[in-house]
């Protein structure tokens, strides 16, 4: 399953989109642009919940998320979780600084692998 909606009377470049790419061998890439916040959230998370199966590595690109609010970062924080206890991989992707400036304030460190790229992530 896919996103693409725009919302009317907002710019293009605040636009959110999710796409699931299957690296193979249990690995996904998950790539979000835009917001990732109240409006969208939900949407992420019915993406990633199915691909967190034990011994599943999910990527999350994050690179091309603008805007990060606590429903984005819950749904980070709870990818994350359910990886953990069900033994699957969970890693984030160089989030832009003004996201990472967030993940920093709500102590995030423990609780979420960040890489500085796709391959990176994907490799462990």
């Amino acid at each position: 399953m896919s996103y693409d909606h725009e919302y009317k009377g907002i710019a293009p470049m605040d636009r959110f989109g999710v796409s699931v790419g299957d690296s193979g061998q249990g690995r996904y890439v998950v790539t979000v642009r835009g917001e990732l916040d109240l409006a969208t959230a939900d949407r992420l998370w019915a993406e990633l919940e199915p691909l967190l199966a034990p011994e599943t590595v999910v990527v999350l690109d994050g690179t091309e998320i603008s805007f990060l609010d606590s429903s984005g970062l819950r749904v980070l924080l709870q990818a994350g979780n359910r990886a953990t206890s069900g033994g699957a991989a969970f890693r984030l992707v160089a989030p832009q600084q003004a996201v990472q400036r967030v993940l920093d304030l709500a102590g995030t460190g423990d609780h979420l692998q960040t890489r500085d790229t796709v391959d990176e992530a994907l490799a462990g």
